[in-house]
């Protein structure tokens, strides 16, 4: 479904505009709709309370529910403030292609073309235009206004309601373009995915302030059942001190009243390794140890810790007791990087320090694997300094091994390497160094060499940006267990648990 926003530069009628434009579409053979926004005093509380992420993701929800070919938004007039921004940032959160609606006899140019300049060319579709005036007159000022950038799609006559088509305006709209995964449509669609899956998600860290925060809202929206582990009483009282009414929903397991039932099981599990009765007992002290074992025994579905524990606490269990799925050698990690116009996948920039050619390959292969679980069509780069056949060394004959042992052994895998970032996300660059790559120019998972480049890189685009990055998600596990950072916010946790509910389900 491609989404069109009706942008409007002047006062006019344009929900007539729309409905014509739905009429033309449905003569074209092609269905649409047309979405209403919220009224201006709903829009003003959400921008006033800074929700506008929230805001976004209920109108691209109202339009998911439609099934039609197009679905139509009609924006706000510039008269109000805060048009210019809302508009442009609801076009990036529907991935929109633009459309502006125009009153030639009443228009600011000044203005209009602040406004049209705010919008990418590959963006705008066209001018529609509400106006009495021949056709070949206003071709001409559409041209002269703004330099052909979209072109005039059509006129719609205020005394009749009638539509004057220009002859091409079927073929710019039907023309093909590269769909993107918008924050807001990714966390709709991890909703959507973790309420469909229904999990059990269990919480060892159950007397932390933000753990049960998170809780409490993956309850009231239905992402997860959460089991939170500790002390009852202390988990109530930890509730009361932030002033939190646990949801109903949500499970308390109390450590010291359930341990004893995985002490065989336990040491079932690791007596080839040593493990005494002792040493056992000591291990399920820990709540993460205890946690782990209820997954390793199908009670829970995943598990989420690190407000409070290191990663090696976290994952150390998780690799000793459920172990990685078969055929893979290693736990690795991505990345969901919301930027502003679409979600990237970076890996691995948590886990492995130093990985081999063969480690690399199936980092590649495990994140390709995650992006269709959450709905994204795969394309990876192999990322170096070097593109292609321009550079030598150890580093980038490593991640050209790579890239050949995941073309072996995944053929259906879109991937490119070596190849250098710029080169992997812009088009332009992409057709002077890599022409005819399927990948390069469009790639939206990027696998970094090492450690060292990956950590780096993720930290510095999430804090020179203010991006929402979504993760570390751990990959290669036969069940989900996924670890937290421990400076993480409330929304992180919400965010994590829904992430662990689909891996759990494969939805």
């Amino acid at each position: 479904m491609v989404s069109l926003l009706i942008v409007p530069l002047t006062a006019g009628d344009y929900v007539t505009a729309a409905q014509q434009f739905l009429q033309a579409l449905k003569l074209a053979g092609q269905s649409g709709s047309l979405q209403s926004l919220p009224e201006p005093s709903a829009i003003e509380a959400y921008l006033a309370k800074r929700q506008e992420s929230e805001l976004f993701e209920e109108i691209v929800a109202e339009g998911a529910q439609e099934n039609s070919n197009f679905q139509v938004f009609l924006g706000i007039e510039p008269t109000l403030p805060y048009a210019l921004e809302f508009n442009r940032n609801l076009a990036v959160a529907l991935d929109a292609r633009v459309i502006f609606g125009i009153d030639p006899d009443h228009c600011q140019q000044s203005l209009a073309k602040i406004i049209v300049g705010q919008y990418a060319a590959e963006q705008i579709l066209g001018f529609l235009t509400v106006s009495e005036r021949p056709k070949s007159q206003l071709i001409d000022f559409i041209n002269n206004f703004i330099c052909m950038v979209g072109g005039w799609l059509g006129n719609v006559s205020p005394k009749t309601h009638e539509i004057t088509w220009a002859d091409d305006w079927k073929r710019r709209l039907l023309e093909p373009c590269e769909p993107k995964i918008t924050p807001s449509m990714f966390r709709l669609q991890l909703m959507r995915k973790a309420r469909l899956a229904n999990k059990r998600i269990v919480l060892p860290e159950g007397t932390e302030p933000r753990t049960l925060q998170a809780a409490n809202i993956c309850a009231e929206r239905g992402l997860a059942q959460c089991i939170l582990l500790g002390d009852k009483q202390e988990i109530l009282v930890a509730a009361q001190k932030i002033q939190l009414t646990l949801h109903e929903k949500i499970t308390i397991i109390e450590p010291q009243l359930v341990r004893e039932k995985y002490l065989v099981p336990l040491l079932e599990l690791r007596r080839s390794k040593g493990l005494t009765e002792s040493t056992a007992r000591q291990q399920l002290e820990d709540n993460v140890v205890l946690g782990t074992m209820m997954i390793k025994l199908n009670e829970v579905d995943g598990l989420v810790s690190g407000a409070i524990h290191t990663t090696a606490n976290t994952i150390r269990p998780a690799l000793q007791l459920i172990k990685t799925v078969p055929g893979s050698q290693l736990v690795s990690s991505i990345f969901f990087m919301c930027l502003p116009d679409q979600v990237l996948i970076y890996g691995d920039c948590a886990i492995n320090p130093k990985p081999t050619a063969e480690a690399l390959a199936d980092i590649a292969i495990q994140s390709a694997n995650s992006a269709v679980t959450f709905g994204f069509s795969a394309r990876i780069a192999m990322l170096s300094y070097s593109t292609g056949t321009s550079g030598f060394g150890e580093d980038v004959e490593k991640v050209r091994r790579a890239t050949e042992i995941v073309r072996q052994k995944r053929p259906d895998i879109l991937i490119e390497g070596p190849i250098q970032y710029d080169a992997a996300i812009d088009v332009g660059v992409a057709a002077l160094k890599l022409p005819q790559s399927q990948v390069a120019g469009r790639a939206n998972i990027f696998v970094f060499p090492d450690l060292n480049a990956g950590n780096i890189a993720y930290k510095m685009v999430q804090r020179s940006t203010g991006i929402v990055c979504i993760g570390p998600m751990l990959q290669g596990l036969q069940k989900p267990v996924n670890d937290l950072s421990r400076g993480c916010l409330v929304e992180d946790i919400v965010f994590t648990i829904a992430l662990t509910a689909v891996q759990g389900s494969g939805v």
